[in-house]
């Protein structure tokens, strides 16, 4: 046809003209997305971060606005941006947006919209842009930091400090301390992973040592983080160093090997010296090396008196620090057997101002007789007593010392073969055989508390029964008074005793339990123990919500309304980051954030908190709203509570009423892209069908 060419020019014509009046469809070189980073990241779930949006564009436009739609329930935008004129260049706006999960990737769309575009002199339409991103919410540095293991006081021991982290925590940590003197680490110690066990060697000065553990790290933007946590340590005195004897009854007039052994109470390498008083030995004194807290030697004792004590003179060092201790223990001297009879005497030792059980053991051929005087000591029966039998006899005496010195025991053997008499002196001890800590020795104040007693047998001599009583002795306390019955313990075994008492609430400091342990070891001495153990008592916050309302109580689809919160510090210490944090459900917009931090709260202080949201749809909806606040040891605690709110709809159509304000009108609708098919279609047509009616007229 011959029309074809000038009908296609024509067509070309009007979509070109249709191509340079349609929004959106500009050149690629006039706009470039350029994607989402953080410019601003949110340290914990419920946290408000900052967003930055950025793309190019070659020319000005007029009356820019940008908005985040996440696809996620994540992330929740707080804002859009409104910019009066963007470009030409790079634009990057910012877009404040509460995170409720961190280490989650969320897809999100972002809309650019911009209503006009300047061309030279003159405004033209704009454009309408939709970009689709992923939005990654990293981690925030944070951590928790534990001690385990018991420190010693005024002595070096080692605990370890255990930092666990939600995320990887990668970082340099340091150590300060109250109360206590850290030995080791002396510098930095770098920390990595879910999971990092410091080991950290210090010396406790008082019951209420305190570490300060500062951690400098990074966050996801590179910027630097300090965290800084108190962490208390639980300190116990140490076990006493022992000096073990074997045998420990020498006998008189002839050398005696002796094995000795020393026990230290840490693992540390040193040496002890040894001397003896009461016999002759080779040396005036033996040099025993100590390893891994444990030393032995044999020696040689020439018993010259009733009485033989040893004594060491031990020096160590652990974790740097020297420390040296003077232990002593006695041996009994029995005079050796020169006739046909045997005698034993037991137990080997005695303990001051108590009834020691001591039982006679005498040999002899045939029957015979046995006369028994004592002397330094008050005894149960009469003196001289007197027991006998066939072969073999035994007598029971209860003997209590009349002081600190040996407690002489004569005895006289008649028999068949003639008279044999023996003198055995028994050393007498003061010290107490028996080790007590408490465990934990930190406990928290008001309310009802329990701490566990570990008794251990510190002594050379195993203990067949004992009965321990524990009673409290500080006024703040209120606790019954505590009744124990233990078997059989070996040294250096143990028994746990749990005890449970009421620490008030106002209290902050140590407590004081005494205790009394009466015991009989298995040689059948009778002896008492007594001592006092501390704990030390932490008082805590204690936050309640004593309101929550709702206004308007009954709010309008599309209506705002205000929750408001009030809380109060009924502890009697402060707390820190305070903060509440709304979890809205679907149907129900925040239209500030939903994070409202507080700070700090004194104690019976109070504190209102608002928040405001939008009621989208009709129907009850339940707000979750979570309170969180740590002490000052940076515990952290958390109270959920819900809130109900019923959007009911009673709107009804017609006139609006009197005094009312009326609605502003809507916003204009972006025009479908539909319509501007069809408005192209129709400039094709009108057109071609000028084009024929020309055609036609020219023909006629």
């Amino acid at each position: 046809m011959r029309f074809t060419k000038p009908l296609a020019f024509v067509i070309a014509l009007a979509l070109l003209a249709y191509s340079q009046a349609t929004v959106g469809l500009a050149p690629a070189v006039d706009y470039l997305w350029l994607g989402v980073k953080w410019a601003q990241l949110p340290k914990f779930p419920g946290d408000v971060g900052v967003l930055s949006l950025s793309f190019y564009v070659s020319s000005q436009y007029i009356d820019v606005s940008v908005s985040l739609t996440p696809k996620c329930p994540y992330l929740t935008p707080l804002e859009t941006a409104r910019l009066p004129s963007a470009g030409p260049g790079v634009v990057s706006v910012t877009l404040k947006v509460s995170a409720s999960a961190l280490n989650v990737t969320c897809p999100a769309t972002v809309a650019i919209k911009a209503a006009y575009k300047a061309s030279g002199s003159s405004l033209v339409d704009g454009m309408e842009k939709v970009e689709y991103a992923d939005v990654y919410i990293p981690p925030y540095p944070a951590a928790n930091v534990t001690a385990g293991g018991v420190a010693y006081l005024g002595l070096p021991r080692t605990i370890n400090l255990t930092v666990s982290a939600p995320y990887s925590l990668v970082g340099v940590l340091t150590l300060q301390a109250q109360g206590a003197r850290v030995l080791s680490p002396a510098g930095s110690v770098y920390v990595a992973g879910a999971v990092s066990t410091v080991p950290v060697t210090l010396i406790a000065d008082s019951y209420g040592a305190v570490l300060t553990v500062n951690i400098q790290t990074k966050d996801w933007l590179g910027n630097p983080v300090s965290l800084s946590y108190a962490v208390p340590v639980a300190v116990a005195p140490p076990s006493p160093s022992v000096l073990y004897l074997s045998p420990t009854t020498l006998y008189a007039n002839r050398q005696n090997a002796v094995n000795l052994t020393i026990l230290l109470p840490v693992p540390a390498d040193g040496a002890a010296v040894v001397s003896a008083a009461g016999a002759a030995m080779s040396q005036s004194s033996v040099v025993v090396p100590i390893r891994a807290g444990r030393g032995s030697a044999i020696i040689e004792a020439y018993p010259v008196s009733n009485v033989v004590t040893f004594t060491a003179q031990v020096t160590y060092q652990v974790a740097g620090v020297s420390r040296t201790e003077q232990i002593s223990t006695t041996a009994a001297v029995q005079q050796a057997a020169g006739g046909a009879s045997r005698v034993e005497v037991k137990p080997p030792r005695l303990i001051a101002g108590v009834a020691n059980n001591v039982t006679l053991l005498v040999s002899a051929p045939g029957k015979f007789n046995a006369s028994v005087a004592v002397s330094n000591a008050a005894v149960d029966k009469p003196l001289p007593y007197f027991f006998g039998g066939s072969e073999r006899a035994a007598a029971s005496l209860v003997v209590t010392p009349l002081s600190s010195q040996p407690v002489s025991i004569t005895l006289t053997v008649y028999h068949a073969a003639g008279t044999d008499q023996y003198t055995v002196n028994l050393p007498v001890s003061s010290s107490s055989i028996f080790t007590v800590l408490p465990t934990p020795s930190l406990v928290k104040s008001g309310g009802n508390r329990t701490v566990v007693v570990t008794v251990i047998n510190s002594g050379d001599v195993a203990v067949q029964k004992a009965v321990v009583t524990v009673s409290p002795a500080s006024a703040s306390l209120l606790a019954p008074t505590y009744t124990f019955q233990l078997g059989r313990l070996a040294p250096l075994d143990s028994a746990q005793l749990p005890i449970s008492f009421i620490v008030p609430t106002t209290y902050s400091g140590t407590l004081a339990f005494t205790y009394n342990i009466v015991y009989t070891t298995e040689l059948g001495t009778v002896g008492t123990a007594q001592g006092t153990f501390y704990l030390q008592a932490l008082q805590t916050p204690a936050i309640n919500i004593t309101s929550v309302s709702v206004v308007p109580a009954a709010p309008q689809p599309r209506g705002t309304f205000y929750v408001s919160i009030t809380i109060v510090n009924k502890g009697f210490t402060s707390v820190t980051n305070l903060q509440v944090e709304a979890k809205p459900p679907r149907g129900i917009r925040p239209i500030t954030s939903p994070i409202y931090f507080a700070g700090q709260l004194d104690p019976q202080q109070t504190a209102t908190i608002p928040l405001s949201f939008n009621a989208t749809t009709p129907g009850q909806y339940n707000i979750e709203l979570v309170v969180t606040y740590t002490d000052n040891y940076g515990n952290l605690y958390t109270i959920p509570y819900t809130v109900t709110v019923t959007v009911s709809n009673t709107t009804r159509f017609g006139h609006p009423r009197p005094g009312a304000t009326p609605r502003p009108p809507a916003a204009q609708e972006p025009t479908p892209s539909w319509l501007y098919v069809g408005g192209a279609a129709a400039a094709v047509v009108a057109a071609v069908g000028g084009f024929l009616y020309v055609r036609r007229r020219r023909r006629g």
